[in-house]
């Protein structure tokens, strides 16, 4: 049974590094200073993904869910082999 997805647990598992590349890619601007930031403050990223408009809300966590769902052990060799289909280099 897969576990129930949340944005704050989301954020509170991955380091704030991560969140902020992944918003920059997306160009979304959130206004979270990570310098300032103690690591995996769910609250402040949660607080800023809630000041976005609604549509763009929902595009967002349907992202974060299916990156969730890669994040588990069958995930993750879906991945791997993905990348050596592609002949990436292996990282592990």
């Amino acid at each position: 049974m897969a576990a129930q997805y949340s944005n704050r647990q989301f954020f509170r598992k991955t380091p704030n590094l991560y969140l902020s590349k992944f918003f920059e890619a997306k160009g979304i601007q959130l206004d979270v200073n990570i310098n300032r930031l103690k690591e995996h403050d769910a609250d402040v990223f949660q607080a800023a993904l809630n000041k976005l408009p609604l549509e763009q809300i929902t595009k967002i966590e349907t992202e974060l869910r299916n990156i969730n769902a890669l994040a588990c052990e069958g995930g993750i060799i879906a991945l791997v082999d993905e990348a050596n289909a592609h002949k990436e280099p292996r990282f592990y």
